[in-house]
């Protein structure tokens, strides 16, 4: 039988509820009462029962990560990324990490998330994949329930956020092809409209090549989705244009290794007839042959950043309403397609 909080207690010589005042620092105890009790938990091998601890604290020491159904982390590294950052945050602070995913399909996809605070299944949460729009946002905040937004709110100053500056990486993108010599660039979204890294990327693009005193030619713009066949066809409008690019950005990794597959299917040479630049940097850019030049997002800094402001705010070292906004730089990696 494990032992419990009684077996520590009567082991020590000494009342539960001074147990429980030395275990939680809820209260002075003498420190030779400390060392007499830790000495039992020691001896008897106890471990505190966290849902019991909880209904106590009403704290659970979790915290959650939200992931839209959307996201396409888990085929290529991204979410690991994220986990690993978020995981080393929680694990210095003596959190535990509850994974969700976010069904999107639903008449209320958010329904389940909000049940978390409703539940008290964690003491926060990280929203990571989300559509900028109000949901969820209204009601967690409305509940003034800590949590923290991985991307960009879809307003100033809403809620607490950690991003990658996704307009930096689209011109970064942009402004290293413009040195090379490209003038036609095409740009292929790396989803819909309704995520804010499809419209950071792609007013990063645009504004590099106004820099550059290259008007924004629309047609060389397209959208592309989460769909499993995203790049092909938006490939084939882009190369049958009289006057098709010379390089192209896929959004997504996933996206650009589809327009080098295209490409090729067409008979183009990557990168002597078409160079193309990728995003995220994931294992899909790094093993295609040829490898894929990418722009590489800090996921793993993301997540470290996003578990530590989240922690901080669950333990009221920031004030709910300072909102804080962590934006990280971009960088990027040439490889064989350009």
């Amino acid at each position: 039988m494990a032992a419990t909080i009684k077996d520590v207690a009567r082991e020590a010589g000494v009342a539960v509820c001074t147990v429980s005042f030395a275990m939680n620092g809820s209260a002075h105890v003498a420190e030779a009462t400390k060392k007499r009790i830790f000495g039992a938990v020691e001896r008897l091998n106890y471990r505190p029962n966290q849902s019991a601890r909880g209904l106590v604290t009403k704290k659970t020491n979790n915290i959650g990560l939200a992931v839209a159904e959307t996201a396409d982390g888990l085929e290529n590294g991204i979410l690991l990324e994220v986990i690993q950052g978020l995981g080393r945050a929680a694990s210095h602070k003596n959190y535990d990490l509850l994974l969700s995913f976010q069904k999107q399909q639903t008449d209320k996809p958010d329904e389940h998330l909000l049940d978390v605070y409703r539940k008290q299944s964690a003491d926060g949460l990280i929203l990571m994949g989300n559509k900028m729009s109000e949901r969820p946002y209204k009601d967690l905040l409305t509940n003034r329930f800590p949590f923290v937004l991985l991307g960009r709110p879809y307003k100033d100053n809403l809620c607490h956020s950690v991003n990658a500056d996704n307009e930096q990486g689209g011109y970064l993108a942009a402004q290293f092809l413009l040195k090379k010599g490209h003038r036609r660039i095409g740009f292929i979204t790396p989803c819909s409209l309704e995520f804010d890294a499809a419209i950071d990327r792609l007013n990063g693009y645009k504004r590099a090549l106004t820099e550059f005193d290259i008007e924004v030619d629309e047609k060389l713009i397209a959208l592309g989705s989460f769909e499993p066949d995203s790049g092909y066809q938006e490939t084939e409008t882009l190369l049958s244009l009289k006057d098709r690019p010379s390089a192209i950005i896929a959004g997504r990794d996933v996206i650009a290794a589809r327009v080098n597959e295209k490409a090729v299917t067409l008979g183009y040479q990557v990168p002597d007839d078409l160079a193309i630049v990728g995003f995220d940097n994931t294992i899909v850019a790094q093993l295609a042959r040829p490898g894929i030049t990418s722009v590489e997002l800090p996921m793993l800094t993301m997540g470290h950043e996003a578990g530590k402001l989240l922690i901080s705010l669950i333990e009221g070292d920031i004030e709910y309403d300072a909102i804080q906004k962590i934006s990280l730089p971009c960088g990027i990696f040439e490889r064989d397609t350009t």
